[in-house]
């Protein structure tokens, strides 16, 4: 299962990034505004890297999502536990 955040690439267009469910609900117990950190992220992003394809960007955002998510190891207990 996959989440998906709406955002505004480099151009101010919008795109949509997704992130695995399991990131997406461990983030949203541990952030303020998910929405706003993968926004934040994925600028960072695009400025680091401006000559990446949209696509190996995504990427990058994703993989920080997901050891963002891995920093929180209690919430992904906590989570497991409402499946169980």
């Amino acid at each position: 299962m996959k989440t998906n955040y709406e955002i505004r690439d480099e151009h101010g267009d919008k795109t949509t990034i997704t992130l695995s469910k399991w990131d997406a609900d461990v983030l949203q117990t541990v952030l303020p505004d998910v929405h706003a950190w993968v926004q934040n992220k994925y600028d960072r992003v695009a400025e680091k890297y401006p000559d990446r394809t949209r696509r190996a960007k995504g990427d990058i955002v994703r993989l920080l999502a997901s050891r963002e998510a891995e920093k929180y190891p209690e919430h992904q207990v906590k989570l497991l536990d409402m499946f169980l």
